[in-house]
Order: C-alpha cells, then structure tokens, then sequence
C-alpha cells in the first residue's frame, strides 16, 4: 500500500507558493484546509500549530480562493476539513458545500450571533467558535469520529472453503486473521522494542501530550502489562487502530513487540473466563453508520465478518445504548446495535475475549475486549424502534479457514513458513511495496527463515511493480543461495527458475526465458506427478513462447494440457484457472477466431470478478484483450468502453508510464485506427513507443509491433507511403538482426511491406514481398496454416490488380481450402475470400459466378448481427454491381438501397462510401431512364462532396456533368449547358491541366447547342475541345474521332458542307487505321461522307461510299436494322436517279 507524504503545515499566502513545514510520512485520512484570505490566523498560527500536532493531521493554509478551491478538488482519497473567518465564510461556502472531498466547515468568529443563520444555509458547518481552544477541541472531536466512523469490515463467503484451495485469494479476513498469528511468530526483543518507539516518536513527533506517554512506555513498560496500557494509553490504540485500518504492514511490522504481547495477554486472561461458570455471553456494541455501512452489512448477512481492530463491547445492552452521544451535525448516520452471541463450549480456545473493568483506568465504559482475529457470523439485520439490530455469533471459522489457507500454499510449496506466506498474501492483494517493504523487515531481522525464499519473494514484488532488472537481481541470488543448499531446495529453485524464465520473456529475451522454463520442467518433473499443478505452471510458461514464436497450434497444445491439471487439481474456479482461460483466450486471438476468444476471456472475467470484488491487474489485462476482440468486430464503442476501464484500473495499481498502462494506449490507438481517426491514434502510438522504448532494450519485440501500427497510419490515413515503408524498414531491421529464426513476424514485416508497395500501384514488387512472406511461412507452419492463407489471399489481391484474373482466383480459391478447414463455416475470414472471387468472376463478366460467391459471402456476414457492417455494405454493393450488369435493375437498387442504410445508420463519418453508393442508385435509375429519381440521388452525392469540398473540387465537378448528361437525355438543353458550365469552371480553377475532362464538358455544351440547332455556339465550343483533345491524347485515341465526327455534323448543319467532309474524312482515316474493317464506326463515317457529298451535289461520289458503307453495315448490322435499311434506300434511290 502507498503512504502519501504531506506536510503536517503548509502555508499558501502567495498564491500557490508553498512553505513547508514538518513534512510527514503518515498515512493521512484527513487533511485541514485553512482559508485566510486576510492572514487573521497569523498571529495565533503557533498556538494552532501546537494543538493540532496533538490531533497530527496535516494542515494548509490558502489565501486565495481559486487556489484553495482547486486544491480541494484535487484530493481524491482522504477527507477534507475547512476552517475558515466569519467574514470569508460566504466567499467560500457556496463553492464548496458540494464538493465530496470536504466532509465539515469549521468558522472562528469573535460575533458568533450575528453568523449563526449559516449553520441553517450550509448542512457541513459543524459550529462557530469565538475561542481557539473551542475550536482545536471540536476539530479534534470530528477527526476522532471520522476515524472511528469507518470501521473496516472484513468479510468471507464460507460457503465450499473446506473444499475450495484458497491460494491466490485476496481477501482483507485472510490478511487479517494471518497476521493475527504471524505477528506471534516474529522476533521480540530490544531491537524490536527500539523499533516500535522510534516508529511511535516518529509518528507523533512535535506531538507534546503524546510524546511523554511514548517515553513513559519506554522506562516502565512490562510485558505482562500490555492489555492496561493499551486500555489507557491513546497513542497506542490510535496508531494501532490507524495502522490496522489502512493494512499498513510496514508500520504494524515495527509495532510487533507490543502487538505480540497484547494477543499473548488476551489469551492469557481469556482462560479466566473460561474457567468461571460461563458458558454463553450476550455482548453488546453501538456504532453509527453510514447508509453505506449498513447496506454493505446487510448485503453480506450470514457470511462470515471480522473487523480490524480489537474490539469492545458491553455485558449490558442498556450500557451500550447510553454511549451514542455524538455530534449534533451528525444526523445522516444510523444508529446501530449490534447484539454478539459467544457460547464458550462452541468456540472453544479459538476465540479470545477478556473482561477488562479490572484493566481499564481510562474513561472507556466499556468491559469487554475481543481479540484482533475474533471472527463472527453476520445472522440477522433488522430494525427495532429506529434502532438496527445487528445479531452476529462468535464462531472459530477465522483459525479453521486460515490453517486450510496454509495448507493449501503447503501443497503446492511444502516448506514455506507461515511469515512467508503473509508476505506472499500481502503481493496478491496487490500491495507491492507494502510486501516488499515487509519482506526486506524479514531480510533484515531474520535468523531463521529461509532468506533464499524471502530474497525469491522480494524479486517478485518487483516483477509486479515492472521494475525487472531489481527482480533479476534478487531472482538471481536466491538462486545462488539454493545452489549452496542444492539438497534441501532443489525444488524450490524451480520456482525461482520460472520466475527468471517470466523476466526473460518480459523483456523479450524469448529463447533464453524458453531455456529457464525447460530446466524448471525438467526437475518437476523428477521430484512430482505429470499432473501436480507446478507442472501447469511450467507448461502454461512454454505455451506463451510458442505464442510469440507465432507458433499458436503448439501454444494452445500447451495451455490445454496445463488446463486439464489444474482443472483436476483445484476442482473449484481458481485465480490459476482463470489466468489459464485468459492464455487460451489470447492464443484464439491469434488464430483469428475471436467468438471463441471472447468466450474465454468472458469465462476468465467471471473468476477474476469473484476473486478480486475490488479490481486487480488481471481484470486490466482481460478487459483490454475484450476491448481488441470488440474492435475487431467493429464493436468500437464497447471496445473503448472497456479499454477505458482498463486504464482507469491499471492506474490504481501502477504508476503512469508504466509498460502494462501504455499497453492501454496502444489498443486505444487501434480503436481510433479503426475509427479512421489517423491523428488520434498516430499520437497515442508514438506516446506507447516513446514509454516503450524508455521501458526496453531497443530491440525488443514489442517495439516492432508499435513501429508497424505507425507505418499502417501513414499508409492508411496520411498516404505518406515513404515513410510508412521506413516505419516498416525499422521494424523489419530489429528481427532480422535480434529475432533472426522468429520467422512467423518476419514474414509479416514482407506482409506490411507489401501492403504497402500495393497502395503505391507497385504491384510487382507488392507481389515479390507477398511471395517472400508465402515461402516463409509455408517453411515454418503445416500446410494448413491461417498465415499461409492470409498470405495466399494478399496475393491474390495484388494479381487483381496486375488484371491477372486466372490466377488471382486460383490464390484466394488455396486461402478458401485452407480457411474452411480452420475455421467454422460462418467465420468472416471466409467472407472477405469470398468476396474477392466474387469481385473478380464479375470483372471477368461471369456474373453468374461472381453473385454466388458474393452471395455466400451475404449468408456468412448476416450472421453476425451488427458485426461487419461494413464489410457487409461492401457486399451489398457487389451484388448490386453483379445485378445492375445482368440488366435486373430492381434487384440491383434494393442491395444498393440496404449498403446505404448501412452506411447513413452505422458509418455516417465514411461519407465517401455513402457518396459511392447514391452514385451506383442514380445510375440504376438512370438505366431504368427514372431520370427525375436518378438526379435526386446525384444530387444528394453533390450536397455532400460539396460539404466536404476543400478536398473534393473534381467530385463535385464530375458529379455536375453526370446531371448535365441527364439533362441532355431529358432533352432540357438549357439546364444541361448550365450544369456543364459550372463543371468546366471548377475544372479550369483547380485542375486546369486536366484537360480531357474539360474537353468532355465543352464536347457536351456543344451537343446541347446542336440539340437546340444552335450550331454556331456549338463550333465554338469543340474547336477548344478539338484542341484540347489533339494536344493532350495519342494521335490513334478514338476521342478525337469522336470529337472529329460531332464537328463534322455541327458543319453540315451549318451547311458548312465542305468543312463537314473534311472533318468526318479524318475522322474516317482515324476509324479505319484502328478498328476493325467490319466495325459499325467505318460504315457510319463511311455513310456520313456519302451523305457530305450528296449535299455537295456529287452523286457518283455519295454512291461509292454509300456502297462501302453497306458492305461494312452487311457485316455487323442485321439486315431489320434502320440505319442499314436506310442506307439501301439511298443507295436505291441514287441508282434511280
């Protein structure tokens, strides 16, 4: 447990310029916040200072409101008390009356009367005083009532403990009713003695009513005398009582000497009662508490209950009830009765209590007093007359669950001494430095314990702290003493082998941690059963480097077979058992199959929970493995849910900067990634590699990882493809240089490489990387491997890209084996393959095939509700691209109808994919010649880019000429020119060497000006076109034809008859150099100079071409087609002629 250091005086007179004064190391409940903005306590601020020493709580002076005011709302443990002048009462009541953290107002006034209306305004003013001694005294009171107000229960479920193995539990009884007998077993003498009064001075230094008691303790303390001095000595009971409360195994350590004598005395005296005639006792106690207290009591009715503290009580129920006199401000708290049953014959020796009138010189009324691990049973809770009767019963279960503690660390480690085993206890309960301060107390004072294992045991409150170097080192000369002693400890060195084995892997040191965990399986397996639980340990060890090794069909070998031991050991739910379920749970993950994952996460959570009701670090790994699950599902607000409660916990464990706290700034990274928010989670990863790369060596494994989730945001969200690749490159160097036969993450560094070179268009070397990565892993793994398919499907996806369609399909047909084998039928991995042999059976036109697979794909997606929305909107896409191509428009609209409900209600950020899908609706309705609809949805694409339209310009230019183009079919000429206009304006303005596309827009203004027989405006429109067009395209593009034609016919409506022929002859030279001689294109132009000699009245010359542009027509047009009988017309008709 952490002490907080805080100063006993501190004073803030300028602003927040701090004076400190007697800096003090006590654990602090409360802490005195003092507002003088005038300075009027100055001049009594020594006689303030002298008596509250005597309460030894830390007091701060502030002048300035804002200051004190987010002083207090800084403090998030302890309670604050105010003291403040009647003048500056107002100023800072109204700010504070709500605050959490202040629990009682305090206000000195010399006019007390004219400030009394206060005590109605604000429930928190204890009272007004004109003296300081009045003052002091109340303070004094209220800190004495906070203390003893919180009384810290401790409570244990008894249901299955005989059966149940307690290790690894964290419980406050256990730690209670062990160091009850531990204290028993620790050194006493003058060195012991020195410690506790210097420990006692120490606390109560410049306390002068308590420091003469501690020197009289000092001379005239006798052993024998202990229950009289506790009884009337304060400083004792208080620092007692304070040090019980906050488990401060430190500052109770130093206190053993008494400690142990006042249990020894308790027994002592307790066989008096059990000698008398007594056989059952009704004791009574009165308490006020809290709604909370209360709640929590009844909550555990009929479990087992201690409390920590030596506990009084009263023979008389009246007695009791006569000390409830308390504060008047306290009227929130409730009062309480509790009514205790001890019946001698049934407790027997195991639980002590004394009659203490002939003790107690004190003002104490009471006469009882039970020993520190008294134990009771919590039978009834009910209220009588305002008044809550608690009935609970002494009983013996404390000793008996405590000897069955013992036993069952003893069955797994058979020499631990019982001063050990608390030290281990106080390490599970998540108390590092408290264990490892108490463990060095052993090291120190220790002449018998075996300090191999208390060496052992302080280099794990170092491996829990992350402080790895010191854990090694301490590892590594407890192993040294076992080697001296190699007879009586060989078995025990294997528990330090493991732990070494762990640091080597923590610091990605994995062959060498591989080489630890095999010699502490080796003599294991010498000295126990194949199915002792050790043997797990050792197992579950060599598991998780199987795991970095990628490797994860072996690993999950390993945790099974480590499972089914201690399955069969521990018969019930076990910390052990669950951390195995989380191991599994983690090698799922890395098979991709995350439901099965997530189900062993969920069952491991379940035991963490009972284990740990007030959190731990495990509950911080498995919510943050629930969270990558989650964010792989597309589950991104539950994700970051649970990667926030996952920070939030780690942080009251460890430091920030610690390595397992940044583990939570990488899977919030991921989130983010996912969420397309690239800057917010390029920050949170370089926040984990700067922490990382102060926390490990530089070649460490996990520093790979980061590097690559940095290079997919500059591939993914900057496009920044160059400094991907270096990001890629570093990573890539660490394992060829450190991780050399780690060949598993070598070939996904080829992986990321490759992803990379595909994004940049450099499919070749995109396609070398991914056939690297493939030849790699294909050596490394069965044949059956899910890498292997990953691989197989990557390049696929770049063959798809080099139009090699044949074999692109053979690839993702291999991964699709390969993933229906591993995976159920209904995994998404096998929709993402499928999808791809849909989309390139539709490029390949055969639209049959490429809808069953898309298809398949649909069926496999469904299933996973809300899952994958995305990837399913993707489908629904396909599959209307499929049906739109096969002509079943209606069909095609519904997908796309469903891809865009999905994006507007799941993804409305994506907006370009929500653009995309308007797009392919509009189309649908412009096929279906739904011109009015069609332009709707192209319109609502327009709105959109045009929000977005800093990035967006040639979207929204395109996107104006498609409307243009429905316009023309509409034959609403005027409103089409206009919609090309303003296209052709925004292309001249940001893309101004885009030329085809502005030559498009004004070949279109020319076609509408034609439509509207416009013909002079539309030649000036295409002789820029024409322009654009011969400057900009390879002399054998068929656009200049086209452009060539159109200029030809705008001529000859202009009865520009010779410019018309001109035209459409070198549009003619053009068709016939490129297409083929029976192409429908040579017959039209071969017609249309028919058509230009005619008017130039040359009818044998029209009768030639006529002719050949039958022959043309003859051969590609059916003999029903008008233009073909058109032809014969003419023909006809100038043979008649």
């Amino acid at each position: 447990m952490t002490t907080l250091s805080v100063n006993r005086i501190i004073s803030t007179y300028s602003h927040d310029e701090y004076r400190s004064i007697n800096i003090d190391e006590n654990d602090i409940n409360i802490i005195l916040v003092c507002f003088d903005p005038a300075n009027e306590f100055h001049d009594d601020i020594e006689y303030l200072n002298k008596r509250l020493n005597q309460i030894n709580n830390p007091l701060v002076f502030h002048s300035e409101l804002e200051f004190c005011i987010t002083f207090i709302q800084s403090i998030d443990k302890e309670t604050v008390f105010v003291i403040t002048f009647d003048s500056f009462a107002s100023q800072i009541l109204s700010h504070i009356n709500n605050l959490h953290q202040v629990d009682c107002v305090f206000i000195y006034s010399s006019n007390k009367s004219q400030y009394e209306h206060l005590l109605f305004e604000y429930s928190k003013i204890i009272g007004i005083y004109d003296k300081f001694d009045l003052l002091s005294s109340s303070i004094e009171e209220q800190i004495d009532f906070i203390e003893n107000k919180f009384h810290k229960w401790t409570f244990f479920d008894q249901d299955e403990y005989l059966t149940k193995d307690l290790t690894k539990q964290s419980s406050n009884f256990l730690w209670l009713q062990l160091f009850h007998d531990v204290i028993l077993h620790l050194s006493r003498d003058e060195k012991s003695k020195k410690q506790m009064i210097d420990a006692c001075r120490f606390y109560y230094r410049e306390n002068f009513k308590e420091l003469p008691l501690i020197d009289e303790f000092e001379q005239k303390y006798q052993s024998n005398e202990a229950i009289r001095w506790y009884l009337k000595s304060s400083f004792l009971r208080k620092i007692i009582n304070r040090a019980l409360r906050m488990e401060d195994t430190d500052l109770l350590y130093k206190l053993r000497y008494f400690l142990a004598d006042l249990i020894e005395n308790l027994s002592r005296e307790h066989q008096q009662i059990v000698q008398s005639d007594t056989t059952n006792l009704i004791l009574y106690r009165i308490m006020k508490l809290s709604k909370t207290e209360l709640n929590k009591l009844i909550d555990n009715k009929h479990k087992l209950i201690s409390i920590k503290e030596f506990l009084t009580a009263n023979r008389s129920r009246l007695s009791a009830l006569t000390l409830t006199a308390l504060s008047e401000k306290q009227n929130d708290l409730i009062t309480v009765l509790f009514q205790i049953e001890c019946n001698l014959q049934e407790i027997g020796d195991y639980v002590y209590f004394v009659d203490i009138t002939q003790f107690n010189e004190s003002l104490h009324q009471e006469d009882i007093l039970f020993d520190l691990n008294t134990t009771f049973r919590l039978e009834n809770i009910q209220e009588e007359e305002h008044i809550w009767i608690i009935k609970m019963t002494a009983v013996n279960d404390g000793q008996i669950i405590i000897q069955k503690y013992i036993d069952d660390n003893h069955r797994q480690i058979e020499d631990l001494t019982i001063s050990i085993i608390f030290g281990q206890l106080i390490c599970d309960m998540s108390q590092w430095n408290q264990s490892q301060i108490y463990f060095q107390h052993l090291l120190k004072d220790s002449y018998e314990e075996n300090l191999a294992q208390i060496e052992h045991y302080i280099g794990q409150t170092h491996h829990w702290k992350g402080e790895w170097i010191e854990a090694r080192k301490y590892y590594e000369s407890a192993l040294n003493r076992i080697i001296e002693d190699e007879l009586n400890s060989i078995k025990y060195s294997t528990f330090v082998l493991s732990d070494i084995g762990e640091i080597l892997y923590l610091q990605g040191k994995y062959e060498e941690a591989y080489d630890f965990h095999q010699r502490a399986l080796t003599i294991r397996k010498k000295y126990y059963s194949s199915d002792h639980v050790s043997i797990a340990l050792c197992l579950e060890n060599i598991g998780l480097i199987q795991h970095q090794r990628l490797k994860f069909d072996e690993a999950f070998i390993f945790f099974q077979q480590a499972l089914i031991i201690r399955e069969k050991y521990y018969n019930f739910p076990h910390v052990d058992i669950a951390t195995n379920l989380w191991n599994i749970g983690y090698t799922l993950m890395g098979q991709e199959k995350f439901n099965e994952a997530f189900d062993y996460h969920q069952r491991a959570m379940s035991i963490y929970d009972k284990y740990y009701p007030s959190g731990h670090v495990y509950i911080a790994d498995t919510l943050n493995n629930i969270s990558i699950i989650l964010n792989q599902q597309m589950k991104y607000d539950e994700a970051l849910i649970n990667v926030q409660r996952a920070w939030a916990l780690q942080k009251t464990f460890y430091p920030f900067g610690h390595i397992d706290i940044v583990i939570s700034l990488n899977n919030l990274g991921d989130i983010k990634f996912a969420q397309e928010k690239y800057d917010e989670a390029l920050d949170l990863y370089q926040q984990h590699l700067s922490i990382q790369m102060k926390y490990y060596s530089s070649d460490h494994i996990s520093i790979v990882y980061t590097l690559n989730r940095i290079g997919l945001v500059f591939r993914n969200g900057k496009k920044n493809y160059d400094k991907a690749l270096e990001f890629h490159r570093q990573a890539f160097s660490i394992l060829e240089t450190y991780y050399p036969s780690y060949y598993g993450h070598i070939a996904h560094s080829f992986i990321f490489i490759g992803h990379n070179l595909n994004e940049q268009g450099k499919y070749h070397e995109a396609f070398d990387s991914f056939k690297q990565a493939l030849a790699i892993q294909e050596d490394y793994y069965l044949s059956d491997n899910i890498d292997i398919a990953n691989s197989l499907n990557s390049i696929g996806s770049v063959l798809y890209q080099l139009k090699e369609y044949d074999q692109a399909f053979k690839y993702h047909e291999k991964a699709l084996t390969i993933q229906q084998k591993y995976y159920k039928s209904n995994n998404i991995n096998i929709a993402y393959t499928l999808n791809w042999m849909g989309i390139i059976r539709y490029v390949e036109a055969k639209y049959n095939e490429a809808f069953d697979f898309s298809h398949r794909a649909e069926e496999i997606c469904k299933k996973y509700s809300t899952c994958f929305q995305d990837f399913l909107a993707h489908v629904f896409s396909n599959i209307g691209n499929i049906l739109f191509k096969q002509e079943n428009y209606d069909e095609a609209f519904e997908y796309y109808q469903q891809a865009l409900d999905i994006r507007e209600n799941y993804y409305p950020s994506t907006y370009r994919n929500i653009v995309h899908t308007l797009n392919d609706m509009g189309n649908v309705r412009k096929s279906q010649e739904k011109y009015d609809e069609a332009i709707e949805f192209y319109q609502r694409s327009l709105q959109i880019y045009q929000k977005y339209s800093s990035s967006h310009h040639l979207d929204i230019a395109n996107k104006l000429m498609d409307i243009g183009n429905i316009k023309f079919k509409q034959r609403k000429y005027n409103q089409a020119i206009d919609y090309y206009q303003q296209s052709v304006a925004l292309l001249n303005e940001y893309y101004p060497n885009n030329h085809i596309k502005i030559a498009d827009g004004l070949e279109w203004i020319a076609s509408c000006l034609n439509q509207a027989e416009n013909n002079d405006d539309s030649a000036k429109y295409l002789e820029p076109c024409l322009r654009i067009k011969e400057a900009s395209l390879s002399p054998e593009n068929l656009a200049i034809a086209k452009t060539l034609s159109a200029f030809s016919i705008v001529q000859e409506s202009r009865h520009e008859y010779e410019l018309s022929l001109a035209y459409e002859l070198k549009c003619f030279l053009m068709h016939e150099k490129i297409l083929p001689p029976d192409h429908q294109n040579i017959g039209k132009s071969l017609c249309n100079i028919g058509g230009n000699y005619e008017h130039l009245k040359q009818p044998k010359l029209a009768l030639n071409y006529y002719k050949q542009a039958l022959v043309v027509y003859e051969q590609c047009l059916p003999a029903s087609n008008e233009g073909r009988l058109q032809l014969e017309s003419d023909i006809q008709r100038l043979l008649e002629g």
